[in-house]
């Protein structure tokens, strides 16, 4: 029974970890608990619908818009109907933190004053619960970066 027992939780476990190998996450260096999982936008289409139309995200989810090779980008909040923080990044650093961006407004437009490879999505407000920082290093795990429009 116990050779039972345990052969089903050891395929339980490699079930799950074959399950969240590909989820693609980022892990915010230096901060308590600051592993969002995301949703990737990389190609232009992705991008422009961003997280329009989406009525909640869950604490620890968000989304990361990848832009290969680094360039200077706008974000706005067209159909967001939450707030958002806006996290830009660059070569593995965050360069730019946007906290609580209005929702479902277009004349708001944030830039990122700098050439950025990533910028990540979350929930309003995040990144002051994980006290989050210009100059934290932050760690990508399963994001495509090989679509290059944007």
């Amino acid at each position: 029974m116990r050779k039972i027992l345990l052969s089903l939780f050891l395929l339980i476990a490699l079930n799950q970890n074959l399950a969240n190998a590909g989820q693609s996450t980022v892990k915010f260096i230096g901060s308590k608990d600051a592993l969002v999982q995301l949703e990737v936008a990389s190609t232009s289409d992705e991008k422009s619908k961003g997280l329009m139309n989406v009525s909640s995200l869950p604490e620890n989810h968000g989304m990361v818009f990848v832009f290969k090779p680094a360039q200077k980008v706008t974000f706005w909040m067209k159909d967001t109907l939450i707030p958002l923080d806006m996290i830009f990044i660059r070569k593995g650093k965050i360069v730019k933190i946007i906290k609580n961006a209005t929702p479902n407004q277009t004349q708001i437009l944030y830039p990122s004053d700098f050439e950025v490879t990533e910028v990540v999505e979350v929930n309003g407000g995040y990144s002051a619960r994980h006290k989050l920082s210009v100059g934290n290093k932050v760690l990508f795990k399963n994001i495509l970066t090989s679509k290059t429009n944007g």
